[in-house]
């Protein structure tokens, strides 16, 4: 997997730079924040519709029940308060040498994007693959036996999921909507805004020689935000393994999506946001579809 990006501080690859470099002094101070407030603006409405599609289409994929809703809204509260955050996490991006979304920067200042797409789409899918490997590991060896040490070690019976009810098509389809949507709202959320809240904390802590977070700072944030992505997914489940809050805090560092988390975290760091949204959208679609395979043979019509 190609990973060429600077260690010791979170700057993109210079060979991959998306735009060219600003000119010393040119344009007014208002002509350089205007590109910035409309990139926050479309990072912001794509934030929010993401996480407000989830809904209605969870729903449709019978992954939440209506009577579920209203447990449901906290998470779209938590969406909504860091979507408001974009602004300042851009601003932090510049003073901590984060890439941010440097492809929709690029876009929106009109600037010549100098970037090899075909490269960040294999990079990108290489990290899907390894997160994928993360999150699998995690439910293995870790997730499954807690289940059985909560069942007394006898058989377990797992309620089956009303997704699988579904059409192997539907799950499919609504699936990789699912996905897709997922992944830009939570990346934005998670590794744009958080990355950026965290990382100005690690720089009061520890700071390089240029004033950005040195390199160990740099990797406990990418654990720490890796580690509150796991707690979102975990808090719906809460209750079923881990009890409280100190069973939840704890359950926290073995959930499948906090390595998943991890491992999109560093893509961000090194590749920034586009490509740890497209590397969160393909392994998710790639899990819609591997369950809609799976169900080819089971449901009715299906072969």
């Amino acid at each position: 997997m190609e990973d060429e990006a600077v260690e010791g501080h979170a700057q993109i690859y210079p060979g991959d730079q998306v735009s060219d470099p600003p000119g010393d002094g040119s344009g007014s101070a208002r002509a350089r924040l205007a590109p910035q407030r409309r990139e926050s603006a479309v990072l912001i409405a794509l934030a929010i519709a993401g996480a407000v599609a989830e809904y209605p289409l969870a729903l449709a994929m019978k992954s939440l029940d209506r009577s579920q809703i209203g447990h449901a809204l906290p998470f779209l509260g938590v969406a909504l308060v860091l979507a408001s955050l974009i602004p300042v996490a851009l601003r932090l991006n510049g003073e901590l040498g984060l890439p941010g979304a440097p492809l929709i920067a690029a876009k929106i200042a009109g600037e010549k994007i100098h970037f090899s797409i075909r490269s960040l789409v294999r990079i990108s899918i290489g990290y899907a693959i390894l997160a994928a490997a993360a999150g699998a590991g995690a439910l293995v060896l870790v997730i499954v036996p807690l289940v059985f040490i909560a069942h007394g070690g006898g058989a377990v019976s797992l309620p089956k999921p009303p997704m699988l009810a579904l059409a192997p098509g539907r799950i499919a389809i609504i699936g990789a909507s699912v996905a897709i949507v997922a992944a830009v709202s939570e990346e934005i959320q998670f590794r744009l805004v958080s990355y950026a809240i965290l990382g100005w904390i690690a720089r009061l802590i520890s700071r390089d020689s240029g004033g950005y977070p040195g390199r160990r700072a740099l990797w406990i944030v990418t654990i720490a935000q890796g580690y509150l992505f796991g707690i979102i997914h975990l808090a719906p489940l809460a209750g079923t393994v881990f009890h409280g809050a100190p069973g939840l805090l704890i359950g926290g560092l073995v959930m499948p999506q906090t390595w998943e988390g991890v491992v999109f975290g560093r893509l961000y760091l090194r590749r920034g946001l586009e490509a740890s949204m497209l590397a969160h959208a393909s392994m998710d679609v790639a899990l819609f579809a591997l369950a809609a395979i799976g169900m080819l043979g089971s449901h009715p019509g299906g072969g």
